[in-house]
C-alpha cells in the first residue's frame, strides 16, 4: 500500500514538473536597462521611427510616439523577434492626450511581410467608436487585405481613459483568442471578449505595434509573452476562467 501511495506521489510530482517545464516565459521586457532590447525587438521600421525608452513617472518605460505618417507606411509597423504559436501576451499601457486621445494597436502572430492579427483599443474619449475593442487581420503587403472582424467588435467592460495605467492580456490557443483588461492597480481582470478564427489564418508569428501619425502617443511597460495562455495571471471570477471559455468556443 505504501509503495502504491509513493508511486502515485512520484507520478503526480512528475506531471507538475513537466507542466512547469513545458510552460515558458518567452519574454519579459520592463525596459529597466534604458534602451530598446535588440534580443526582443527588430530595430527597424516602426521601432526605429516611433519607439524609445524614456523616464516616465519615475521609471523607464517604452514611449511610442509617432508625429507623422498616415498609418500605412513601413515606419508605422514595429515588430518583435520572439516567435510563438499558443501564447499569452500581457502588458501595461498609459494613453496620453497629445494632442488627441490615441488608440493602442497591438499586432500578434505577426511577421514583417504584413501577415498578422491586429487588436485596436479605443478609449472612452477617443475618436470614432468609443471604449471599444476591434479585431482585424491582414494577409500581405496589399493594404486592401486588412479587414475587420466586424462581428467581434465589442464595448469594453470598464471605462478606458487617458492618463491612467491599464493592463491588457491577449490570449491565443490554436485558433481561439481571448481578451482581458483591468486598471493596473486592480486585483482582477475583466473578460472583454472571446472568439475563434475558423480559418486559422496566422498560426505563428511575433508581437508588434502599429502607429498612426500624430494620433499616437502612449507608454507601455512590463511586456510579457508566454507560450501558454493559462500562465497569464488574470485573477478572474470562476465563470470567466479560461478553461470554461475554451470549452465554449469549441462548442460554437
Amino acid at each position: 500500500m505504501h509503495k502504491i501511495t509513493l508511486m502515485l506521489i512520484i507520478c503526480f510530482s512528475l506531471v507538475l514538473i513537466c507542466n512547469v517545464i513545458e510552460a515558458e516565459l518567452l519574454m519579459l521586457d520592463d525596459f529597466k536597462n534604458g534602451k530598446i532590447n535588440d534580443r526582443f525587438w527588430r530595430k527597424e521600421g516602426g521601432v526605429k521611427a516611433a519607439w524609445k525608452v524614456d523616464k516616465f513617472q519615475g521609471d523607464n518605460r517604452l514611449e511610442v510616439h509617432r508625429t507623422k505618417g498616415d498609418g500605412s507606411g513601413p515606419e508605422d509597423y514595429g515588430f518583435g523577434l520572439v516567435k510563438f504559436k499558443d501564447f499569452g501576451i500581457q502588458l501595461d499601457f498609459y494613453l496620453l492626450e497629445d494632442p488627441f486621445p490615441p488608440k493602442i494597436e497591438i499586432l500578434f502572430r505577426a511577421n514583417p511581410d504584413m501577415f498578422f492579427y491586429h487588436l485596436i483599443i479605443n478609449p472612452v474619449n477617443g475618436a470614432g467608436k468609443k471604449n471599444t475593442a476591434r479585431w482585424y487581420r491582414r494577409e500581405g503587403a496589399d493594404p486592401g487585405t486588412q479587414k475587420e472582424y466586424v462581428e467581434h467588435r465589442v464595448t469594453l467592460p470598464i471605462q478606458v481613459e487617458t492618463n491612467a495605467w491599464y493592463t491588457l492580456s491577449i490570449l491565443g490557443k490554436g485558433s481561439n483568442f481571448e481578451l482581458y483588461i483591468k486598471r493596473t492597480e486592480d486585483a482582477s481582470s475583466k473578460r472583454v471578449y472571446a472568439w475563434r478564427d475558423f480559418k486559422n489564418l496566422h498560426p505563428e508569428g511575433v508581437m508588434g505595434i502599429h502607429t498612426n501619425g500624430n494620433l499616437t502617443h502612449y507608454y507601455i511597460d512590463n511586456v510579457k509573452i508566454y507560450d501558454e495562455p493559462l500562465q497569464v495571471v488574470l485573477g478572474v471570477e470562476p465563470h470567466e476562467k479560461l478553461s470554461v471559455t475554451w470549452a465554449e468556443l469549441k462548442r460554437n
